[in-house]
């Protein structure tokens, strides 16, 4: 019961916020598309409506019918990164073997704020202490920014948002060095380099580049999953495709402690 209730708490809580902040950002992105606003908030219900259901078939089927789904060991690579972050990768491999359904009712965050709790977390003198700092850290950077670019207006650190700085690393992780690359490289090229070269074409074009973009993608990870990865068909070899497979990241040579089998770290006793 105690885990549950963590568990719904973290989760209510968690992904309200979240949801709402990408609501509002997607709100945002039809206003620069010029989409009128009642279109863009029918579409998103509509949407979210139908991505109730076919996320949760999309998720039993994935887990069902992909052999080590979740697993470091897994050939196409579904190793579930943000399932890893967001829940205990012990529970969750226990709960995948023995009971599907099972997956969504042990995250470790009901484990933090249900079972051991907050408190013996990350009060003064826990473990987690120094996470607190962050707080003092958060207030005070976008201050000293603030105060730089008045006192030299021209200089780079004009171009500086803490809340960027800090909500982007939020990512990490799941997300990889890879993937921040490859934002950067597109945002420098698409926010940079073409808005100032050609004004006329950013301002028409960026945004709908942008929605195809995303729509692309989307489409040609459905292709690929149902037309090559289920059949055993493997993609074309060449460096677009084999540069990430050398990378520290996939090797996972990147993690400098691996605790060997039946360690744990922490305290003894909470």
């Amino acid at each position: 019961m105690v885990l549950t209730t963590g568990s719904s708490f973290k989760t209510f809580g968690y992904i309200t916020m979240s949801q709402a902040l990408t609501f509002v950002s997607d709100l945002k992105f039809g206003h620069y598309m010029k989409i009128p606003p009642r279109t863009m908030f029918m579409a998103q219900v509509v949407a979210t409506t139908f991505s109730c259901f076919i996320q949760i078939l999309s998720l039993n089927y994935a887990l069902k019918n992909i052999p080590g789904v979740c697993t470091p060991e897994q050939p196409e690579h579904f190793t579930c990164p943000g399932g890893q972050v967001f829940f205990s990768g012990e529970i969750l491999h226990i709960c995948y073997f023995r009971n599907i359904h099972w997956l969504t009712l042990h995250p470790k965050a009901s484990v933090i704020w249900g079972l051991i709790g907050p408190a013996r977390m990350f009060s003064p003198g826990q473990i987690y202490s120094g996470l607190l700092f962050f707080f003092i850290l958060g207030a005070v950077v976008p201050v000293i920014i603030y105060l730089y670019v008045k006192k030299r207006p021209k200089s780079l650190a004009r171009y500086l948002m803490a809340p960027l700085i800090f909500g982007g690393a939020g990512y990490i992780p799941p997300a990889t060095p890879l993937n921040y690359l490859s934002w950067g490289i597109v945002g420098y090229v698409f926010q940079y380099r073409i808005r100032h070269r050609h004004f006329a074409w950013w301002s028409r074009l960026n945004f709908l580049t942008s929605s195809g973009l995303d729509l692309g993608l989307a489409l040609c990870t459905l292709v690929i999953f149902f037309a090559f990865t289920l059949n055993n068909i493997n993609p074309p070899k060449w460096w677009g495709n084999d540069v990430v497979s050398g990378t520290m990241d996939s090797k996972g040579t990147a993690v400098q402690v691996i605790l060997p089998e039946g360690s744990t770290f922490g305290p003894g006793t909470w």
